[in-house]
């Protein structure tokens, strides 16, 4: 070709002889013309590149289109050209490929900056979108959090009430078995619905940013012990099976980890046909505190597990009747105070039926020894791993000039 004198070139008649061809000579230069191409731009592009990665890669279009030019140079073109490019239109592509230039037709790179101006304009929007919806859905949440707190404090006081009222009649009312029967479910119902308050109030300060824990020294396995007991009282027709040391030591808030244990084995007897066996395991390992609850129900759907910790009042499950179902709450507060404690909480179905619930919490750190006190007296006799920073630093410019005057 006239536009190259000075080179030597080869020619090929469609793409896929152009890659055979490039593989075969690794050239510097790759000029290739959309119309003879036989395979997509983008798809030629990037088989170039695996055979010749060294190869300057120019592609001539059949039609001036910025959308086409876009996807080339996409794909790893050095550069693009309108139709019909002159021989000096083709050796300054050349040129300008080997000089680490990315030769364009000003047409094309008219196209391809109005483009671009378009899409930073449809960025720019774009953001603004996203800014005015996340500041909405931060609203939302604030204003959901402040329902839920406002609600939860508004049923709290009568609920409060009417379980007191229930225990004085019940104690002191002389009532017969009947109504005593009675008030005792009235109490047990006035019970959950506080729990479910409490639960409500903590979620609202979680989404608030305001819930802190109390943490301190304790006794999982008494935690462990008294929430499993709690929970499985409400249960007489599933046995529960306690598998819990003497002792756990660890560092949590208790209280806290007892509604945790509760609301696991409430989930667990809640699911287990009548006559099964819960299992509560505690033990203390390596890897911290593991805590597990099994139960011999129908198994645990992941998706709802995944459903259920990723949002509060995400009960949703076809096996729920309206005897088992609940607000949802129990699975996220339940992960949302294991992951404050610095801990995870797993749910898996097991191959027999079933499921587990297991987290696993920080292992309680061990004391250290006391570091052994620093002798700076040496030989000389005097106190050793004194405490006065003061006189520690007398010392040893004390002993530096003498060091120094035996020297000199």
């Amino acid at each position: 070709m006239a536009a190259f004198p000075q080179h030597v070139l080869e020619r090929a008649e469609d793409g896929y002889r152009t890659v055979e061809l490039a593989q075969r000579t690794s050239p510097s230069f790759v000029l290739v013309d959309q119309a003879a191409a036989a395979l997509a731009p983008a798809d030629l592009v990037r088989r170039l590149r695996q055979a010749a990665p060294q190869a300057k890669v120019v592609f001539v279009l059949t039609e001036a289109r910025a959308e086409d030019a876009a996807e080339i140079l996409r794909a790893g073109a050095d550069g693009v050209l309108a139709p019909g490019p002159g021989p000096e239109t083709l050796r300054w592509a050349l040129e300008e490929a080997l000089a680490g230039g990315s030769p364009l037709s000003p047409l094309l790179a008219q196209g391809l900056v109005e483009r671009f101006a378009e899409t930073v304009h449809r960025e720019q929007q774009w953001a603004q979108s996203l800014a005015e919806v996340s500041r909405q859905a931060e609203n939302l949440a604030a204003t959901k959090a402040e329902f839920l707190s406002n609600v939860s404090h508004e049923l709290r006081t009568p609920l409060t009430i009417i379980k007191g009222v229930a225990q004085v009649i019940g104690k002191f009312g002389d009532a017969d078995e009947q109504q005593a029967a009675m008030l005792a479910q009235l109490e047990e119902a006035a019970t959950k619905l506080t729990r479910m308050v409490e639960n409500l109030l903590v979620i609202a300060e979680m989404e608030r940013g305001e819930f802190r824990l109390d943490l301190g020294a304790c006794d999982m396995a008494h935690v462990v012990r008294e929430g499993s007991q709690e929970a499985a009282h409400r249960y007489p027709q599933v046995t529960l099976d306690l598998r819990v040391p003497a002792s756990v030591p660890a560092t949590a808030d208790a209280e806290r980890m007892r509604e945790v244990v509760r609301h696991l084995v409430d989930n667990a007897c809640r699911y287990s046909e009548e006559g099964g066996t819960v299992t509560v395991q505690a033990r203390s390992a390596v890897e911290g505190i593991t805590v597990s609850v099994t139960d011999q129900g129908a198994g645990v759907d992941r998706r709802v597990v995944s459903a259920a910790f990723g949002e509060a009042f995400s009960p949703g499950e076809a096996v729920m009747t309206k005897e088992k179902a609940g607000l949802g709450l129990g699975l996220n507060l339940a992960r949302s105070i294991i992951a404050l404690h610095g801990g995870i909480l797993t749910a898996d179905p097991l191959p027999g039926g079933g499921s587990r619930l297991s987290f696993v919490l920080p292992p309680e750190p061990k004391e250290q020894p006391a570091p052994a006190p620093v002798n700076l007296a040496g030989a000389e006799g005097e106190p050793e791993g004194t405490d006065d920073p003061l006189a520690m630093l007398r010392d040893l410019q004390r002993k530096l000039a003498d060091s120094e005057s035996r020297v000199q």
